[in-house]
């Protein structure tokens, strides 16, 4: 590993090192498995450049990047994202444009990306080095096919060159008073009214189109928030409220009853991959089973946590705990319940509870303990 280092090293110092071309990989898209997606790999050593590149170059541009952005920066997150939009939706931003670029990754302009680059970096061997990478090509089923435009999705440095590429669509759009909320080619703009929606998508078409990129037609759309919209995951949208009495609310009470849960589709995703580990005829036993789902549902419980999903945890929870019987006793209806009690399985095999996993409950019981 450290000569194969060296060698890296005296390549990019000597200026011969070049990059191999991508290995290109056509996977299902999250939102339709029925469509794919290009995913192109790079080899070890490049990915290995293309990460010090990335250090060299993200102090360089980080600081330029409009607070709207926030996908794959450094101190920035999604839920940061969507406590943005809350917030917007609070002053009254009741409109929503939401958008969705055609092929993102697929039309990125090379030579207008380099430019960009260009402008903050002058070492003519960093610039023909990024060049290479853009253009070094994909291997799909044993041919080589030439890269004219897009960089490669899968790439350690492509999230960050898309950040660099939609820099100047970030500060347009926010100049101009919107208020926009972005996260790598996923992004929406909330508005006070449905003729300010209008003209906002017809300015970011224009913008757009400057650096060579399209808004799809189809999915992208206006809409409020009392019919809702879906970003990063969640649906966010106005619900009538709960009438109770005042001396049964906990909390401060949220004005206009905004509420954001988990997609339907990501709801689905987390109930297939649960199914799929706990088939009565994989053959593990219950602790293994066990510490192969708790990823899982730490990783999916931990994303949405935060959100309204109290219920929707509780019956998550209950359906995994049948799950986990149904697998020990090879059917649904079994008597798992006396050999494999819930608190057993949470406390002797350790199953992550979705329920604790929500901050107010989690406090409960960590006082209670």
């Amino acid at each position: 590993m450290y000569k194969e280092l060296d060698t890296l090293h005296q390549n990019l110092k000597n200026d011969s090192y070049k990059p191999l071309p991508v290995s290109r990989v056509n996977i299902p898209k999250r939102n339709n498995p029925n469509e794919k997606r290009p995913l192109g790999i790079p080899a070890i050593r490049d990915r290995v450049c293309q990460q010090d590149l990335k250090n060299r170059l993200e102090p360089i541009f980080e600081p330029t990047f409009s607070d709207c952005s926030f996908g794959y920066r450094p101190g920035k997150s999604t839920h940061q994202a969507m406590r943005k939009i809350y917030r917007e939706i609070i002053n009254g931003y009741e409109w929503v444009l939401d958008a969705d670029l055609r092929d993102f990754f697929g039309n990125v302009q090379h030579e207008l990306l380099i430019n960009k680059i260009a402008e903050r970096v002058s070492d003519g061997r960093v610039l023909r080095l990024i060049r290479q990478m853009l253009k070094a090509g994909y291997m799909e089923k044993g041919k080589k096919h030439e890269t004219t435009q897009g960089t490669p999705q899968g790439g350690v440095i492509s999230p960050l060159f898309s950040n660099i590429y939609l820099d100047s669509f970030d500060h347009e759009m926010v100049n101009k008073g919107y208020r926009l909320t972005r996260f790598a080619d996923d992004w929406v703009v909330l508005c006070k009214t449905r003729n300010e929606a209008v003209k906002a998508l017809n300015d970011a078409k224009r913008i757009l189109s400057k650096i060579g990129l399209i808004i799809h037609p189809v999915k992208t759309r206006i809409t409020h928030i009392k019919w809702g919209f879906e970003f990063l995951g969640y649906k966010v949208k106005q619900g009538k409220g709960l009438k109770l009495p005042r001396h049964k609310i906990k909390k401060q009470p949220n004005i206009m009853n905004i509420y954001a849960i988990p997609t339907e589709k990501s709801v689905k995703r987390f109930i297939g991959t649960i199914r799929n580990r706990t088939k009565r005829r994989i053959p593990l036993n219950l602790f293994k089973l066990i510490e192969s789902i708790n990823p899982v549902i730490r990783g999916w419980g931990n994303y949405y946590r935060k959100a309204h999903v109290r219920k929707l945890f509780n019956k998550l929870q209950h359906w995994i705990v049948r799950r986990i019987w149904s697998h020990r006793f090879k059917r649904w209806r079994n008597m798992g319940w006396k050999k494999f009690h819930e608190s057993k399985l949470y406390s002797e095999y350790q199953l992550v509870n979705l329920i604790s996993l929500i901050p107010d409950i989690e406090s409960k019981v960590a006082s209670k303990g």
